[in-house]
């Protein structure tokens, strides 16, 4: 099947993603570090808006408050960039 560009106008790629708050998007994401006992060093998220570069990318970066000399895992930034892609930071 030939793609045109129909295809991509109705299909997932552009569809418009859900917007949270800030505050909503810390609580998904801190919920999802305390289900881990071995990222009990992070403290804490805050989500920063950016510049979007395509519809979908997210609008938002996050950054993690560590206690100690530890950085947040990968899984906490694959888990808040998969969140990215679902959600849309409400401005």
């Amino acid at each position: 099947m030939a793609l045109k560009p129909s295809n991509f106008l109705a299909g997932d790629i552009f569809a418009m993603k859900e917007k949270k708050s800030a505050d909503d998007l810390t609580a998904m994401i801190m919920q999802e570090v305390r289900k881990h006992p071995d990222w009990s060093h992070v403290l804490g998220v805050t989500v920063t808006p950016i510049a979007q570069a395509a519809p979908h990318h997210a609008n938002w970066s996050v950054a993690f408050v560590a206690d100690g000399p530890r950085i947040a895992p990968s899984e906490a930034f694959q888990f808040a960039r998969k969140l990215g892609g679902k959600f849309d930071l409400a401005t």
